[in-house]
């Protein structure tokens, strides 16, 4: 029950009461100033004082029963209202469809079951808001209008290095890129949107496209903070060095041999008396040319084959061991000289699906380059190690070593180590690991190197124990 409602009752109590006093009080004075009592005129004052009391009496008790119907509905409806107040939106009030103030308590209900669901639409578009913000690739990063810090999402967390407990700090005092602060400050002055490209050196030496742009909010655009939003450009970047290296290589493959083949077969056609050993020198350097530039496009062809997915792997469950010894046996013939290769075969059996004739030309690419950079009559090894998911295959040579610049781009297409690291000054076209990294992979393996200058350097691939039969080489 409220109090200005018992005030109210308590107000009126105190008036009935004193009106019955003045009544009593006017009988009794009556009966004062006549002095005697008449009996017939006793009976009347009696009957009337009775008559005020009695009449008092059911006033009083139907006010009560009166209030008791307003005040209890009340009550009730207060403690509803007080428990949706603390947040217990789904707390209902009951009331009999008798009671004075039952319309009201069944519009508080609905008012509470529409906030309730509103609050329900409200709580899941946010929880669906921050799963997009947390799972996104791109790091978001806030701060208010007065530099303190409002939102930081998972991936700006590992950039920036700022958790949970940043919140509400000064973007300057948790930040600790200078470059950034600068950026958030500027647009926080100026209001204008604002694009760099930034490298974090915490983040791993990444390269970072961040766009710094103000929050507005309203119809006049007042100002709210400042958003930030990191891409992580460190790939693209790669791939767009790569692709410039890749068109320069080409280029220079292609018109070297071009070059050459067009000047000899000039010659010869403009030198009428030139000897025989003049004609098959001059022709021999075409023929190899033409041969390298043939063998050039069937490895870029090879290449472009295996990327677009138009390479079927045929899948046996194969002897590791044998492909192994079938791929020294073809090294040895296609070098035509004796080779020192030793190969640490396992005492049983290492059975592993795989498409034989792709293993064999991965293990003779690696056979080949081992050959290639090993000094004279050092021997290269072949070991595999059986593990419990995979079969590790190890090719290991003794020549001077890959420097650690190099081994983080061996693998791309068209790279090449440098030609003082190879015997006699041998080089290739720098696509053969790149083929060979692709075949692992369709493989669901790994394809790797181990090297240290002066030391040698050990390739090696992995094979699952389990692969799909039949499967599609696809990316």
């Amino acid at each position: 029950m409220s109090s200005l409602f018992q005030r109210r009752l308590t107000l009126f109590y105190l008036v009935l009461i004193v009106a019955v006093m003045i009544a009593m009080g006017i009988i009794l004075n009556m009966v004062i100033k006549r002095g005697s009592f008449d009996p017939g005129m006793d009976r009347f004052l009696s009957y009337t004082a009775l008559a005020v009391v009695a009449v008092g009496i059911v006033a009083i008790l139907i006010n009560i029963w009166i209030a008791a119907q307003i005040s209890k509905p009340i009550e009730i409806i207060t403690r509803g209202v007080d428990n949706m107040a603390q947040g217990n939106l789904r707390h209902r009030i009951h009331l009999l469809p008798s009671d004075e103030l039952y319309h009201l308590g069944q519009s508080i209900n609905e008012l509470a079951e529409t906030l309730e669901n509103n609050l329900i639409e409200i709580s899941s578009i946010k929880n669906r808001l921050a799963l997009v913000l947390d799972t996104t690739v791109n790091g978001i990063f806030s701060v208010s209008q007065y530099g303190r810090v409002t939102y930081v999402n998972r991936v700006a967390s590992n950039i920036l290095g700022i958790g949970p407990d940043d919140l509400g700090k000064k973007h300057s005092e948790v930040i600790q890129n200078k470059t950034l602060i600068e950026l958030i400050d500027k647009v926080r002055t100026t209001y204008q949107p604002v694009r760099r490209e930034i490298k974090f050196h915490r983040y791993g030496d990444r390269l970072l496209e961040v766009n710094v742009v103000p929050l507005k909010a309203g119809l006049h655009g007042r100002e709210e903070g400042t958003l930030a939003i990191f891409n992580d450009i460190t790939e693209l970047k790669r791939l767009e060095r790569v692709r410039k290296d890749f068109v320069a290589n080409i280029s220079h493959e292609l018109i070297t041999p071009v070059t050459n083949i067009t000047g000899y077969a000039r010659n010869l056609m403009n030198c009428e008396d030139m000897d025989r050993d003049t004609i098959k020198q001059k022709s021999t350097v075409i023929y190899e040319e033409a041969d390298r530039l043939y063998r050039l496009i069937s490895r870029l062809m090879e290449l472009s084959r295996i990327e677009s997915g138009r390479m079927q792997l045929h899948l046996r469950n194969l002897d590791l061991s044998e492909v192994i010894d079938k791929s020294i046996a073809i090294s040895r013939r296609d070098h035509k000289q004796e080779i020192n290769v030793k190969f640490e075969k396992p005492a049983e059996p290492i059975m592993v699906e795989c498409d034989e004739e792709l293993i064999i030309h991965v293990m003779l690419n690696l056979l080949d380059n081992a050959i290639k950079f090993s000094p004279p009559d050092s021997p290269v090894v072949i070991a595999v190690e059986d593990q419990p998911h995979e079969v590790k295959v190890m090719v290991s040579d003794q020549g001077e070593g890959i420097p650690p610049h190099e081994k983080e781009r061996i693998f791309e297409r068209f790279y090449r180590v440098e030609k003082d690291r190879a015997k006699d000054g041998e080089e290739g076209f720098g696509l053969g690991l790149s083929i060979v990294k692709h075949l692992v992979e369709h493989h669901n393996g790994r394809l790797g190197v181990e090297s240290e200058l002066g030391r040698g350097a050990t390739f090696f691939f992995t094979l699952p124990r389990k692969t799909a039969a039949d499967k599609t080489v696809t990316e």
